[in-house]
């Protein structure tokens, strides 16, 4: 395997395996000795967050049971699965689902919003009676799962079915989740570790469950990726891949790198998003970080020097053409091909990668000390949603104004609503238009999910980044049940109604942080809410 680092000076080109790179770039820190030689990525708290580094060497002995498992569902006549999720749980077991071989398994889709629509699809009455349930949640409290949770449990109820018979459970030893998942009779739960932190659970029960019960093959990945860990035994982790490129990235971010712009080959797309939350919530905090920005190939712009390229799985000639014309013109670039350990090692990397890069930008790569705020707000204003911030009036000249100055730092944009590929088109569109117009290609993420992601770096990254909130409402509503799992409040509120206060809530604490925001609300509801702001907002940047 070789990753390459593609970079350029004076319109010269080098291309280089970043196992070439002098050692002095990959120096690691020996604040102590973990398996594997990674103290480089240690927690800086009180907490072991080192769990991961382990699990390539134990992934393995719980395969037989998630493999009994899911002969068992299929022997009793289920044909989907459901992963009712959020954050590192949803998006590890999608990056994984969305690149292994698959075989003999469930249909698998993923609940990681709180939009009417994707309950609806989550919930279909014709296929109702087919479908298991995994919930997963590390805390065992995470609002949304949780939420989602009770609204398919009431409804398989009224429906006359046996709830606990379709339900599965991942999360950590002892948590609410745990306790109601035995309460309840869920079909079977499972455990997750206490040293492993969400983001970093790609090879914990919280990703690999799901792919095995999708028809994932991972015989041969969880043999690669274990004999990529064996050789971090040693005294390997210097001469590691992911050490030296992050090293590099934190180099990198050092000299004003802050836009990493994520790109992928086809049927690589599912790993951007994960890479999306490792990247902000490891990095995104004390003021700093690198902003990962998901797009197609990097769209044209005059701020090359803040920018640098990741493309992740093969590359044909156009696309080293493509990387080979960036670094020159001096957007510097990485290309990460399929690793020939598989893709558990491949994520395994890019794990070691991104909290070395953390590491060494003087950070702790395990907390995200700017989410919590927002959710706390969350819970504020459910219990009084009359006391909810209101979308501001807005003229063109403010919006003109909010685009140019966000141009000359950064720009995230917030699309709380469903996520299907025709919002996600017509928000491409608008990063497209917005890149070509101010020079400043947007990072993307809808809904409550991206408070779980780029929520971090948004609150706690780099003071210039901006951030344009997009509300629409999305029609009839599904109410949440009261249950004594979820805070009294949310019982009876609509989970398209607790995303909106989501969307106030985050306002208000980027507001109160002296974050620069611009929040824009449609008149028209669903799809055509979201038309309607992507459509000013195109037209005003023409």
């Amino acid at each position: 395997m070789t990753w390459s680092f593609f970079n350029g000076c004076d319109r010269k080109l080098s291309v280089r395996p970043l196992e070439t790179l002098p050692e002095d770039a990959a120096a690691p820190w020996t604040d102590r000795s973990p398996p594997g030689g990674l103290g480089i990525t240690g927690s800086r708290g009180g907490e072991d967050r080192l769990g991961w580094v382990d699990l390539p060497l134990t992934a393995g002995r719980a395969l037989p049971d998630y493999v009994r498992l899911r002969d068992e569902l299929l022997a009793d006549g289920f044909r989907r699965l459901v992963v009712v999720a959020i954050g590192g749980s949803s998006l590890a077991p999608r990056a994984l689902v969305s690149g292994l071989p698959r075989g003999r398994g469930l249909a698998v889709e993923f609940l990681d919003s709180l939009a009417p629509e994707a309950v609806l699809e989550s919930l279909r009455p014709d296929r109702q009676r087919e479908t298991v349930f995994l919930v997963a949640s590390k805390s065992g409290t995470t609002v949304e799962t949780r939420a989602l949770e009770a609204v398919i449990y009431g409804t398989l109820q009224s429906a006359g079915a046996v709830p606990g018979r379709q339900f599965l459970a991942v999360t950590d030893p002892g948590t609410p989740l745990h306790r109601w998942a035995d309460r309840a009779g869920y079909r079977a739960r499972f455990a997750g570790k206490v040293d492993v932190g969400g983001r970093f659970s790609a090879l914990s029960a919280f990703g690999l469950l799901p792919a095995v019960l999708a028809g994932c093959e991972l015989g041969d990945a969880l043999s690669g990726v274990r004999r990529v860990r064996e050789a971090l035994d040693g005294g390997g982790a210097a001469a590691e891949p992911g050490v030296r490129l992050g090293s590099l990235l934190a180099g990198l971010q050092a000299e004003g790198r802050w836009h990493a712009h994520l790109t992928a080959a086809a049927g690589w797309e599912g790993v951007l998003p994960w890479l999306e939350q490792l990247f902000a919530e490891t990095t995104g905090k004390q003021g700093t970080g690198i902003l990962p920005v998901t797009c197609e190939w990097p769209h044209p712009e005059g701020r090359a020097e803040t920018n640098l390229v990741i493309h992740v799985g093969p590359a044909d000639a156009t696309d080293r053409q493509r990387l080979e014309a960036g670094a020159a013109a001096g957007a510097p670039a990485v290309h990460c091909p399929p690793d020939p350990s598989g893709r558990l090692a491949f994520l395994f990397r890019w794990q070691i990668a991104v909290a070395v890069a953390a590491f060494r930008m003087g950070m702790d790569p395990y907390d995200q000390p700017d989410v919590e705020d927002t959710k706390a707000a969350a819970r504020r204003l459910s219990a009084s949603p009359e006391s909810a911030p209101r979308p501001p009036g807005v003229s063109d000249s403010d919006i003109r104004g909010f685009l140019t100055e966000a141009a000359a730092g950064g720009l995230a944009v917030n699309a709380f609503g469903h996520r299907n590929r025709m919002s996600e088109g017509l928000v491409h569109a608008l990063q497209r238009q917005l890149a070509a117009r101010f020079r400043v290609t947007p990072a993307i993420g809808f809904g409550s999910g991206l408070l779980h992601s780029l929520g971090q770096i948004e609150k706690g990254g780099p003071p210039d980044l901006a951030v344009l909130m997009l509300t629409w409402d999305s029609g009839p509503d599904i109410l949440i049940p009261p249950s004594p799992e979820l805070p009294a409040a949310l019982g009876g509120l609509g989970t398209g109604a607790f995303s909106r206060l989501q969307a106030a809530a985050d306002y208000e604490e980027l507001k109160r942080r002296g974050r620069r925001v611009l929040w824009l609300d449609a008149a028209l509801p669903g799809l055509g809410g979201l038309a309607e702001l992507t459509t000013r907002l195109i037209t005003l940047s023409a």
